[in-house]
């Protein structure tokens, strides 16, 4: 089985190496690494050219991040393709082969599992854990979704349900993974323990005005699927967070 893990970058230099060690050192062997990079001015590329195992790297300017997410799964060859952002790496080295057999020994189109934010490139520096569940019908419209950087999925059901919606700023990485659990026959697996770091800082979070507008996007998302949010939605996803620096 093949996969296809996709990387984003503008300049990245200051990040970026640890995120292409953490893919060269997965024990999985059949890992298609792709760049695509937006036409970064600072050492990005010199750092990308270092790495062998990097299997296509593209340097061009985007429309933003979900136009260059498009971009990767358009050359993305994998029987399975994921997302691993450029300051963020795997928690250790045998995730994609735990991917691999669990996608090998079960009919499914997804799996994913938890992840931790970090303030540094350091495991133990965890800042709040999120932890996953396995998916229940009505989850998304409660708030429930599950952490894009561990989500792992079939490249056909890309190409049977469509790419990122790029006209959404911050939240098309919700929309895209409501529109697969809304289809009738998506099956997927929750596979507990924590599989990616993440480091603290993404556009999504960094100001209040982000996340208000983030969360805008993802009524809107759950409109266009045909999904009304439950009353509990705003309660749900507090608690959620809370319990995310509890259980750091």
């Amino acid at each position: 089985m093949k996969f296809s893990i996709i990387t984003v970058t503008y300049n990245s230099d200051s990040t970026l190496r640890k995120t292409l060690e953490s893919v060269s050192q997965q024990t999985w062997p059949n890992i298609e690494h792709i760049i695509i990079d937006g036409g970064s001015e600072d050492k990005t590329l010199e750092l990308v050219n270092l790495f062998p195992h990097v299997s296509k790297c593209i340097s061009e300017r985007d429309s933003g991040i979900y136009d260059a997410m498009n971009k990767g799964l358009k050359e993305a060859t994998g029987d399975v393709v994921g997302f691993l952002n450029s300051d963020d790496w795997f928690f250790s080295n045998s995730i994609i082969e735990e991917y691999a057999n669990i996608f090998n020994s079960n009919n499914v189109d997804a799996v994913y599992g938890d992840l931790c934010f970090v303030k540094n490139d350091i495991n133990t520096n965890i800042v709040r854990k999120w932890v996953s569940s396995s998916y229940k019908e009505g989850f998304f419209k409660k708030g429930w979704v599950p952490p894009h950087p561990t989500f792992y999925c079939k490249n056909n059901i890309y190409k049977q349900y469509g790419n990122f919606n790029q006209n959404l700023l911050f939240a098309a990485d919700f929309d895209i993974m409501c529109r697969f659990f809304n289809k009738v026959d998506f099956k997927s697996i929750y596979s507990p323990g924590l599989k990616v770091n993440m480091r603290l800082g993404g556009a999504t979070t960094k100001s209040i005005k982000n996340i208000i507008s983030g969360n805008i996007e993802i009524f809107d998302s759950l409109k266009e699927n045909n999904l009304k949010p439950g009353i509990d939605f705003i309660a749900w996803k507090l608690i959620n967070r809370i319990s995310q620096l509890i259980n750091r």
